[in-house]
């Protein structure tokens, strides 16, 4: 009976090492008191205990006791949060990518903290140029490893993520690119803002609000398979409404652009404009935004993103808004679900109304 009571006894101690009774680095109680803990003579403790520790899972410090090894006793794996250079969260420059960003950490922050588990944010580049990784940053990704990654700007990881086979919720805005990376989407989670639908979406709202010829500025629409201007043009053949206008604002600089629009508007007399909000989040003006602009008041101007300048121009900018928090939250649920499943969802944009699509008459254009 004296093997079989040591290695239950072996086996006693190992369950209580896992479950936290006796933590990595932590001491043991003396033998006298595991005799009485586990009810065996201390004849059977001492071989136990030394069995442990030829096991590398307990140590012997002479004159302090023995304790846990804390090599031997992994720390959770943590959740990555990949960044695209050092100061990104921290940059002062207020533009949706960097808001977006915060608010998903902010949903995996949450859930992290529910699993007692620690989330790391990781930058990969000195000078947030998607060509220009520094991979020595991503030494420590292997099989074990759990990312969040947001968008395609960090394909040329792809290659390094399916060969180290680590877990990957994916966060996607170009969702015209997924053919393109199907072979590295097919192994991670993929979660999917429909930008498309949004834009089509808000492009029906403006048509119920009795407009009629709806322009779209926003940059690098022009570029193939562009999901807004996709969305755009499908909202308008949907609404049956023939008018169609765009201008791509890759170009423009903060001092052309209330020039910049006011001659679209003369070329192309819209009654209602779907713009990017970075484009006149940074104007500091006592002005409305139509005014500033170059637009009769009666213009209805909408954004096709949310971020807290909507909120404080005049008028209020009405807004396309994703739940780039929950998604954070579902994110880090998979991330952290005992087994891994490759899989999809996708999300769908909200419309928050503002004054700049109510009727304007009362609106001070100056």
């Amino acid at each position: 009976m004296g093997p079989v009571k040591r290695l239950k006894l072996c086996e006693a101690i190992k369950s209580d090492i896992a479950s936290g009774l006796y933590l990595p680095g932590g001491f043991l109680p003396n033998e006298f008191d595991l005799a009485d803990k586990y009810g065996y003579s201390r004849n059977t403790v001492r071989p136990a205990l030394a069995t442990l520790e030829n096991e590398k899972i307990i140590e012997l410090l002479k004159g302090r006791g023995r304790r846990v090894c804390p090599v031997n006793v992994k720390a959770p794996v943590p959740l990555t949060f990949l960044l695209p250079c050092a100061d990104f969260l921290s940059d002062t420059r207020e533009y949706p990518y960097a808001l977006h960003l915060r608010q998903m950490l902010k949903g995996v922050s949450q859930i992290a903290f529910e699993h007692n588990c620690r989330v790391q944010t990781v930058p990969v580049s000195p000078t947030n140029y998607q060509h220009n990784i520094d991979l020595k940053q991503l030494d420590f990704v292997d099989s074990n490893s759990k990312l969040l990654v947001h968008n395609y700007w960090y394909a040329d990881l792809f290659p390094l993520f399916k060969e180290r086979g680590c877990k990957i919720a994916f966060v996607e805005t170009q969702a015209r690119y997924f053919k393109l990376y199907a072979d590295y989407l097919k192994n991670w989670f993929v979660l999917t803002i429909d930008r498309e639908n949004a834009a089509e979406a808000a492009v029906k709202f403006l048509a119920e609000r009795g407009c009629r010829r709806i322009a779209l500025a926003n940059g690098f629409i022009e570029e193939k398979d562009h999901p807004i201007m996709s969305g755009y043009k499908s909202g308008l053949a949907k609404c049956g409404l023939r008018y169609a206008a765009w201008i791509d604002t890759r170009a423009i600089t903060d001092e052309i652009i209330g020039r910049f629009i006011a001659d679209f508007y003369k070329k192309n007399k819209f009654d209602a404009l779907l713009l990017d909000p970075q484009l006149v989040f940074r104007l500091r003006t006592q002005h409305s935004l139509n005014y500033y602009l170059g637009l009769p008041s009666s213009v209805r101007i909408m954004a096709d993103n949310e971020m807290s300048y909507n909120q404080q121009a005049f008028p209020s900018l009405s807004s396309l808004v994703f739940p780039y928090e929950e998604i954070g939250r579902i994110a880090a649920r998979l991330l952290l679900e005992d087994e891994f499943r490759p899989g999809r969802q996708i999300f769908s944009a909200q419309i928050i109304e503002r004054e700049s699509t109510m009727q304007q008459s009362a609106l001070v254009t100056a």
